[in-house]
């Protein structure tokens, strides 16, 4: 049997990573260090090394200071990546800061599917059947326009985005208006619930916010769906 190769992290070393994450990550107070044994391959052969886990507890995401490697979670472009050959700790602690960042971005994204199952009006409403494709009165574009000026508003409220982020609203709610004259009702549905959507991705809305950003739209637009209005309830 091969004796197990102790690869855990020194106190130096660990206090690096504290740094890192002062730096780019969540709170230093959702993480926790752990131990286990993993196989790696070295020299021509597999070993058995002691490695050090950092965990984010909230999430259960990890980073693995492989004695070779490092192992991610959520990875750049996979739930869990390898990252082989990583013998210089400077690669480690630059490998770590990179999983930080995709972390922090996991962490602070909202669920989307949550939201829409639990603000449903709209997303019902555009897969109905029964709704039709009729152009909007002038008198329902006006009223769009009046709405959608409410909801900017309340996207806004108590915001700190940059001047990108501000624009990117703008640009997206005067969309909305024009594209109200020229699409008919159920396509233009769908057109608010793709904005929306893209919304809260791309501002990176809270939760809450991310909710009340479609319960306050189902409200708005409940008159403008005739016969499917009791979807809206």
């Amino acid at each position: 049997m091969k004796e197990v190769v102790d690869a855990t992290l020194t106190k130096i070393q660990k206090n690096q990573i504290l740094k890192v994450i002062l730096e780019f990550g969540p709170p230093p107070e959702d993480f926790q260090w752990t131990e286990k044994q993993q196989e790696e391959w070295s020299e021509m052969h597999t070993w058995p090394y002691r490695v050090s886990v950092l965990t984010h507890r909230p999430t259960e995401y990890f980073c693995i200071f492989g004695a070779h490697s490092v192992t991610t979670s959520p990875g750049l472009s996979k739930k869990v990546e390898d990252s082989r050959h990583e013998d210089k700790w400077a690669k480690k602690v630059d490998a770590c800061g990179k999983w930080l960042v995709i972390l922090k971005l996991e962490v602070d994204a909202p669920d989307l599917w949550a939201t829409i199952g639990q603000e449903k009006a709209l997303s019902t409403a555009a897969s109905s059947a029964d709704l039709d494709n009729r152009p909007f009165t002038a008198a329902e574009q006006n009223l769009i326009a009046t709405k959608l000026d409410e909801i900017k508003a309340y996207l806004l409220e108590g915001q700190q985005f940059d001047k990108e982020q501000a624009e990117f609203v703008k640009t997206e709610f005067a969309y909305l208006r024009q594209s109200a004259a020229r699409f008919g009702r159920k396509d233009w549905l769908r057109v608010l619930l793709g904005v929306l959507i893209g919304q809260a991705i791309n501002l990176a809305l809270d939760p809450a916010k991310a909710r009340g950003l479609f319960s306050l739209a189902g409200a708005a637009f409940q008159s403008l769906w005739g016969t499917v209005q009791g979807l809206l309830q």
